[in-house]
């Protein structure tokens, strides 16, 4: 193999590598928030993977040995007890981050797979979540410049979500027991009657507390033309009244800035039936994007996390995490003092 074969593979190789990485993280939250329309079609993701570790010839081991099952379905808002999951979603996002905004219309993507052998199973859970939400743009004396809340992104749902699913009946979106419920109830019954295991399979899935990541500490592109957002397909179009540039904030790229983002991992050992069981849980490390249609800068103001917004990007503007120039912070500077007061007093409260 000549150099240039080497060189070229090697490249191609670089190209490959962090694509190929990409793909075994899920993202965890994305979504496009256009002020002017205070409305927006977040999409919520949840992932994991539980690992049961149990002796050969085991009873958990007759159970899940050979065993591949899959158990798939899609609700919305007129499936039986998705008015009660959205409820319940609302209620926490009010309680834990005193947010206002309203979720509805709302959709469910859920899949989870058991595939067994003889001293191991493997349980994974993939959970997509898109609500229509409203309300997130607060209170404000400027007709141009709005703040918007961005709090609500990193509620975590406490507690059993049932729906009605065909096949399945009373079905639990939120708790990992779910789909051994509802393939296996003995087994279910035993790992729920054993506090450790419990723990695991009690745990929600719908939990985006990592998301709540500090905002200052996402990586943030600034795009003065909207072309990027527009050719990615993220629900962008330039309309009347629409500022035509757009603020992107992602997390999930660790650095020495941004920080490190790992795993959410937990494990027990147990016994079940007599015989001794590991059980290894893991959420992979947080992934999000928020985009918002105009020029945002991140303010903490008590515990409340508040993206300005100004429908163009003063000049001079970076367009990458760093550095602004001294004028942009002063202009932004003045717009969030005309709406700070508003933002302490903004509806937090039950």
């Amino acid at each position: 193999m000549n150099g240039r074969v080497v060189l070229s593979c090697w490249i191609m190789g670089l190209i490959l590598i962090p694509t190929a990485i990409s793909q075994s993280f899920a993202s965890q939250m994305e979504v496009f928030l256009l002020p002017v329309r205070d409305a927006a079609d977040p999409i919520f993701t949840s992932v994991r993977f539980i690992t049961l570790l149990y002796e050969p010839g085991s009873a958990l081991a007759k159970v899940f040995n050979g065993t591949n099952e899959r158990i798939t379905f899609t609700l919305n808002s007129t499936t039986q007890g998705m008015k009660e999951l959205q409820n319940t979603v609302n209620e926490a996002i009010l309680k834990q981050k005193q947010s206002l905004i309203q979720l509805n219309n709302s959709k469910l993507e859920y899949t989870a797979q058991i595939r067994g052998d003889e001293d191991r199973a493997q349980i994974s859970y993939k959970i997509k979540f898109a609500p229509h939400i409203t309300n997130y743009v607060l209170p404000s004396n400027s007709t141009s410049n709005k703040a918007l809340d961005l709090d609500w992104r990193s509620v975590v749902v406490q507690g059993p979500l049932t729906v009605t699913v065909p096949k399945y009946g009373e079905f639990d979106i939120n708790y990992p027991i779910g789909p051994v419920k509802a393939l296996y109830p003995e087994v279910a019954q035993k790992l729920e009657s054993v506090e450790q295991s419990k723990k695991i399979f009690d745990t929600p899935l719908l939990d985006y507390e990592e998301i709540g990541f500090p905002m200052d500490r996402w990586h943030f592109l600034f795009d003065p033309t909207g072309s990027q957002a527009s050719a990615a397909g993220a629900g962008y179009a330039s309309e009347e009244g629409e500022s035509k540039v757009v603020s992107v904030f992602s997390l999930g790229e660790s650095s020495f800035r941004e920080g490190t983002h790992a795993a959410k991992e937990s494990s027990i050992s147990t016994t079940v039936d007599g015989s001794k069981v590991n059980i290894k849980s893991s959420d992979p490390p947080p992934s999000a994007q928020i985009q918002i249609s105009g020029f945002a800068q991140i303010k903490k103001i008590s515990n409340a996390e508040i993206a300005y917004v100004s429908p163009t990007g003063p000049s001079g503007t970076t367009t990458a995490t760093g550095g602004f120039p001294i004028q942009v912070l002063l202009i932004l500077g003045g717009m969030m003092g005309a709406v700070a007061i508003l933002v302490l007093i903004k509806a937090r409260k039950p």
